[in-house]
């Protein structure tokens, strides 16, 4: 990782917790049903990273309670990704569907917040 990513990654983990998401307001039962569909999500990141913090950020914003796991802390989480997806490589999102098939893996950044926003937006 480079030093101008580190920095990125130090002033986005800062300003994630200065300036805290407001999520979108939801009917109790809207809310309920998507709280059970987000527990299938679960999101791979780090800390340090700029985008993880991004992907992390619009789940807090569309009211996601995704399962969230970082790769620095804990190895089982790392190699869950690397025997999983097939790369240690972060943000991540594992979507496992309803119908015992096998998850579904995305990768890149933005493909994940376009499939989170075209998901679930209102």
């Amino acid at each position: 990782m480079s030093v101008l990513h580190r920095i990125q990654g130090l002033c986005s983990m800062l300003s994630n917790h200065l300036f805290k998401v407001k999520p979108v307001l939801r009917s109790s039962e809207d809310q309920a049903s998507l709280d059970r569909e987000s527990r299938r999500i679960h999101l791979y990141f780090c800390k340090l990273c700029p985008i993880s913090i991004k992907v992390k950020r619009r789940c807090e914003k569309l009211g996601l309670r995704v399962v969230e796991k970082d790769v620095l802390r804990v190895d089982a989480y790392k190699n869950e990704l690397i025997n999983g997806g097939g790369e240690l490589r972060v943000p991540c999102l594992r979507i496992e569907s309803r119908k015992n098939k096998e998850p579904n893996w995305l990768y890149d950044g933005e493909d994940i917040l376009e499939y989170l926003d075209r998901r679930f937006s209102l």
